[in-house]
C-alpha cells in the first residue's frame, strides 16, 4: 500500500481506513421494552430499518405484522430487537392506533407463526 503526504508531513492513507469500524448496538435505547408491551396492541417501529406497525403477540414473544407485495398481504412474525439470535427484528418505538393497511386480523394474528 502507498502512502501519500500533505505539506508538513501528515499522511494521507486511503479512503477505506476512514471508514468506522464500530457496529450497530444490538438493541435500540429508544425501543420499548417487552415488559412495556401489551398483547393485541398495535406499536409503531421499525423493520430493520424500514419504519413499519407490528401487532405484539404476548404468549409467543412475537410481533405479528402484515407487508404487502405484489398487491398480496403477507404475514410476518419478527421477534423483539432485544432477543437474540440473527432472525429478522422489530424495533417498537411508540403504541400506536392501526390504520386500515396495517390491520392484522385476530385470525392471521393467532395463527401466524
Amino acid at each position: 500500500m502507498s502512502q501519500y503526504g500533505l505539506p508538513g508531513g501528515q499522511p494521507i492513507w486511503p479512503a477505506e481506513s476512514l471508514v468506522s469500524t464500530e457496529r450497530q448496538p444490538l438493541s435500540d435505547p429508544a425501543a420499548l421494552s417487552v415488559g412495556m408491551l401489551e398483547h393485541g396492541a398495535y406499536y409503531a417501529g421499525k423493520f430493520g430499518v424500514t419504519p413499519a406497525v407490528a401487532r405484539w403477540h404476548a404468549k409467543k414473544r412475537r410481533f405479528v405484522l402484515g407487508e404487502f407485495s405484489l398487491g398480496r398481504q403477507t404475514i410476518k412474525s419478527l421477534a423483539h430487537i432485544a432477543e437474540g439470535g440473527t432472525a429478522e427484528r422489530f424495533t417498537p418505538l411508540s403504541k400506536t392506533a392501526p390504520k386500515d393497511a396495517s390491520r392484522i386480523s385476530d385470525y392471521a394474528f393467532e395463527t401466524a407463526t
